[in-house]
């Protein structure tokens, strides 16, 4: 028997799982859909739809230097752990000689 109560308090409360279902092929579809409606939009107004391959070309052109900055740095810290691996500190020595060299003849050819 429940006894009467000036307060009331709350009932129990359900918990309620809502099932999802992921249908990769209809996401795909969609994707795809999507995207074929941009480009003929895009045709229709007049611009011109750039390839992956041509974003990628203007991307690779402007960053050269960049690039060639990355690869000597890759091979000065290879060569440094493997020469201190092989010859001890001396490689450090020879590094210090080899980086203004090179500083001096980049600064020349521009």
């Amino acid at each position: 028997m429940k006894i009467p109560s000036i307060f009331r308090l709350p009932g129990h409360q359900r918990f309620e799982i809502k099932p999802r279902y992921y249908d990769p092929v209809k996401e795909d579809i969609e994707k795809r859909t999507d995207r074929i409606r941009k480009e003929v939009q895009n045709e229709r107004e007049g611009h011109s739809v750039e390839s992956i391959r041509d974003a990628y070309k203007t991307r690779r052109g402007s960053n050269r230097s960049a690039d060639l900055f990355q690869f000597l740095m890759i091979v000065i810290v290879g060569v440094s752990i493997g020469g201190y691996l092989m010859y001890g500190a001396n490689v450090y020595f020879a590094l210090f000689l080899l980086i203004p060299l090179y500083i001096i003849l980049r600064r020349r050819k521009k």
